[in-house]
């Protein structure tokens, strides 16, 4: 099956998402970049840290520690401030900024509780993250490396910072600013559209949980696909879909919507949660989907190689047939192509 078919089936048409992850272990410094001479946590913990599939919230704890503890500084002073009132890594395209490298396209603010540093990260082409300090809208970012998530694993584990990975990645929140149009500072969010709530039996954005959001690969059916997800959206290989309530009440007056009404919510699914023997799903529908029963998402715990990996697995069907499984990185997604897992449900089972 083409992936393009296994996403959102919505009245026009549509699919979701994409955010996090690194490739081999080579760095790159550039020769203005500084290290950090003490450690941020002084008592050394015997916590190691294994970059093999990691949750998004691990991975933008990872990247933030190894930046901290390696570059001091603003880094450092964000890290600190991140464990009191929390991680959050909001989302923009790397237009936002000049940076030296786009990489995919989408460049990922490291703030202490939304408040902005100008610390920004991107993802290149390879998989490797490009660390920049000093990042503002309109002005030249400084860049400090490029490095891989397991080359920066290794550095906290041989500093003693694993516990300050596992702290920050307790309450770290990825939030999408990508959706609206930016100007100086300000954004407009692609899951908190105020405006939208009230219109059309919008309810109000839909909460998705935390270890669901993120950037997740897979390269099943013959077809390589990234799907980022955030606490109210995804975005699936470009296509973005705002995740909402809706009134039931109002799609059962509305059976059959005008043309206005299925152009203003092209672009809203309809979400809640499923439960069935397998656990809860998020499922995804068209705003006026009648027919057919949406996609359906959750999150699995499988056995790679003899490590525990979270996976996202996509259900499609009456059943939440498996028609893909998303993992934290484009390489073990390609490794683990067309990979069948005893507990989930196929449709040929």
């Amino acid at each position: 099956m083409n992936r393009k078919q296994t996403g959102i089936v919505l009245v026009t048409g549509l699919a979701a998402l994409a955010l996090a992850g690194c490739g081999n272990n080579s760095t790159s410094q550039g020769k203005e970049s500084t290290s950090s001479s003490t450690s941020l946590v002084a008592k050394k913990s015997s916590v190691q840290i294994n970059a093999q599939g990691m949750s998004p919230q691990q991975v933008v704890s990872l990247v933030t520690a190894y930046a901290g503890n390696r570059y001091g500084s603003q880094w450092a002073q964000t890290t600190k401030q991140a464990r009191q009132s929390g991680l959050q890594v909001n989302l923009y395209p790397t237009s936002r900024y000049r940076l030296s490298d786009n990489g995919q396209g989408m460049a990922y603010e490291v703030t202490a509780g939304g408040q902005a540093t100008g610390l920004v990260y991107t993802i290149d082409q390879n998989d490797k993250v490009v660390l920049y300090q000093g990042a503002q809208p309109g002005k030249q970012a400084k860049k400090l490396a490029t490095i891989s998530k397991s080359a920066m694993a290794k550095y906290i584990n041989q500093h003693g910072q694993g516990a300050l990975v596992n702290d920050l990645a307790k309450n770290a929140q990825v939030v999408d600013k990508s959706g609206g149009a930016i100007s100086g500072s300000s954004s407009s969010s692609a899951g908190h559209s105020d405006s939208a709530t009230g219109k059309y039996g919008n309810k109000g954005p839909f909460e998705v949980p935390g270890d669901m959001q993120g950037t997740w690969y897979s390269a099943d059916n013959d077809d390589d696909s990234t799907m980022t997800i955030s606490d109210h959206a995804m975005v699936i290989d470009g296509d973005d879909l705002k995740l909402y309530h809706q009134d039931a009440q109002y799609a059962r007056d509305n059976e059959q919507p005008s043309d206005e009404q299925v152009s203003a919510t092209k672009d809203w699914g309809r979400t809640q949660f499923l439960h069935d023997d397998g656990g809860t799903w998020l499922n995804v529908q068209g705003w006026f989907q009648g027919a057919g029963d949406g996609t359906s998402y959750m999150v699995k715990t499988e056995n790679i190689d003899g490590k525990p990996v979270k996976v996202l697995v996509v259900g499609e069907g009456a059943e939440n047939w498996v028609t893909a499984v998303y993992y934290p990185t484009k390489a073990m997604a390609q490794q683990q192509a067309d990979q069948k897992y005893d507990d989930l449900h196929y449709q040929d089972d």
